[in-house]
C-alpha cells in the first residue's frame, strides 16, 4: 500500500472522527501504533473508533431504548377525594389561600358560566372516575414522534407533553386548561413540568391554586400499573410544594366516552344576577367536617406545619367540639 494513500487514510480519519476526547483516544492509539510499526495499523483504528462512535450515539441520544412503553388505556384505582367542606388536611395552604377557600360556596358550580368549566389535567386525572388515555404526539408536518397526548374522561381535559427540548413560551404567553408542558425522561419515569395554567383548584370544593403556579408530573409503569406523582408550586397560596399520588392499571379494552356538557340559561339554576359566595367568618358549613370526625378545627384547615408527624402531639392539646352531627356537606360529582 502506497505512502500516498496512507496518507490520505490517515486525513480523513481525522476530519472524520473530531469528537473530543474520543477523537484524543484515536490519535493517541494511532501514534502508538505507528511507533510500534503495525502496517495495518489504519484498518484496526477505524474499527476501535467505529465502535466508540456508535456506543456515543447510543448513550447520547434523545430517546433511549430502554423506556417503558406508556401508551395505551389506563382505569383509575383514585379514591374521590377533596370532596368535603371545610377539609384542607395535608394540604400546605397559606392565609391567603385559606381565605378563598372559606369563601367558597356549594352552590358556585351551577353558575352558568361553571358548569362546563374544565378542570386542568392535574385536578382532573384525580376525580370522579378519570380514565386515561395516552398516545404518542406527532409532529403534523413531519410525523416525528415530539412527545406524549394525554386525554382524560373527566371533562375531556387535554395535555401535551413536548419531549423535543423545545422551550417554554413567554411568561406574558396565554395560559390555558392545559398549560404548557415539557418533559425528559429519568431511567423508566416520565418527568415533565407545566407552566402556563390557568387559575384552578386543588380541590373540588374549592382550595385555590393560582395562575402563577408550575406542576411538576412524575409518571412511571410498573408492569400493568401506572402510577403518577404531583408536585405543585405556588407562591400565591402554598407555602412549600403540595404532593399527591394516584395510580391507574392497564385496561386495553378500556373505552372512554364523549363528555358532552350544556350550559344553561342565566337564572335556571341560579337567581340571575347572584354569585353565591361566603363572606369571612359566615361559612355555616365550615366546621361540619371537623366536628363530625371529631378532629379541632384548626387541624381541618390546613397548613404546612400539619404535614409533619410531630402535628399529632400539638393535636392533643386543641380543643375538640362537641360531635353533634354525623353528616357534613360533601360534593356527590
Amino acid at each position: 500500500m502506497g505512502s500516498d494513500t496512507m496518507s490520505n487514510r490517515r486525513a480523513t480519519l481525522m476530519h472524520f472522527w473530531h469528537w473530543g476526547s474520543m477523537h484524543w483516544e484515536c490519535e493517541l492509539l494511532r501514534e502508538r501504533m505507528k511507533q510500534m510499526r503495525f502496517r495495518n495499523a489504519t484498518w484496526i483504528i477505524p474499527r476501535w473508533c467505529l465502535l466508540l462512535f456508535f456506543l456515543f450515539l447510543m448513550l447520547s441520544g434523545r430517546s433511549a431504548w430502554a423506556q417503558v412503553d406508556i401508551t395505551g388505556e389506563w382505569s383509575p384505582r383514585v379514591y374521590n377525594d377533596g370532596m368535603d367542606v371545610g377539609d384542607y388536611t395535608g394540604i400546605p395552604i397559606n392565609e391567603a389561600g385559606r381565605l378563598r377557600a372559606e369563601s367558597w360556596h356549594p352552590d358556585l358550580p351551577d353558575l352558568p358560566e361553571n358548569l362546563c368549566r374544565p378542570h386542568p389535567v392535574d385536578i382532573g386525572l384525580r376525580v370522579s372516575v378519570s380514565q386515561l388515555n395516552i398516545t404518542k404526539e406527532l409532529d403534523k408536518e413531519t410525523g416525528q414522534d415530539i412527545g406524549y397526548h394525554l386525554h382524560v374522561a373527566w371533562q375531556a381535559g387535554e395535555q401535551v407533553i413536548y419531549t423535543d427540548g423545545r422551550s417554554h413560551p413567554s411568561p406574558n404567553a396565554a395560559h390555558k386548561w392545559s398549560g404548557f408542558s415539557t418533559g425528559h425522561w429519568e431511567g423508566n419515569t416520565l418527568v415533565y413540568t407545566t407552566d402556563h395554567l390557568k387559575e384552578a383548584y386543588l380541590t373540588r370544593t374549592g382550595v385555590p391554586r393560582s395562575a402563577l403556579s408550575t406542576v411538576t408530573t412524575r409518571i412511571h409503569r410498573y408492569g400493568n400499573y401506572l402510577n403518577i406523582i404531583f408536585i405543585i408550586n405556588d407562591p400565591a397560596y402554598l407555602t412549600e410544594p403540595y404532593i399527591r399520588e394516584y395510580s391507574w392499571v392497564y385496561t386495553p379494552d378500556q373505552v372512554i366516552p364523549p363528555y358532552p356538557c350544556e350550559t344553561s340559561p342565566e337564572g335556571t339554576i341560579i337567581p340571575a344576577g347572584k354569585v353565591p359566595s361566603y363572606l369571612p367568618g359566615q361559612n355555616d358549613l365550615l366546621s361540619d367536617f371537623a366536628v363530625e370526625y371529631g378532629i379541632p378545627l384548626e387541624a381541618a384547615l390546613g397548613g404546612a406545619e400539619e404535614t409533619s408527624p410531630d402535628y399529632i402531639k400539638k393535636m392533643k392539646t386543641m380543643k375538640v367540639a362537641p360531635r353533634t352531627t354525623t353528616v357534613h356537606y360533601k360534593r356527590s360529582q
